[in-house]
């Protein structure tokens, strides 16, 4: 269970963290530009500053995205360092190699899909 496993490292925990809050940041700043955009479209707002603010809230939303992607693929290679040797190889099979039937469950002993979901 969760006990067994290493602890986290810190820098797996601040790349967490920094991970959710780019996403959060990202999910807020797309609300808004999607927004200002409604907002456009039918008030059709005569502000000489509305369509940088528009403009802007869309370019903030794309460099939140970069940089939410970034962090995403940081925090999921040390995920990876974190599992260690315990992990399975190469996670699920997408050939026919001579051991994918051992790891996806499809042994030639009869086990399979008739085990799905039955505890080890």
């Amino acid at each position: 269970m969760e006990q067994n496993k290493p602890r986290a490292r810190p820098g797996f925990r601040r790349t967490n963290r920094a991970t959710r809050w780019a996403g959060a940041l990202l999910c807020w700043a797309h609300a808004l530009a999607l927004a200002l955009t409604a907002t456009e479209i039918l008030l059709r707002p005569s502000a000489a500053w509305w369509s940088t603010a528009r403009i802007a809230s869309w370019v903030l939303t794309g460099v939140l995205l970069a940089a939410w992607v970034l962090l995403r693929i940081a925090q999921k290679r040390l995920l990876r360092q974190v599992d260690g040797p315990d992990r399975a190889d190469d996670g699920p099979c997408y050939d026919d190699g001579p051991d994918c039937a051992d790891r996806c469950g499809d042994s030639p002993d009869g086990g399979g899909a008739e085990d799905y979901g039955r505890a080890a």
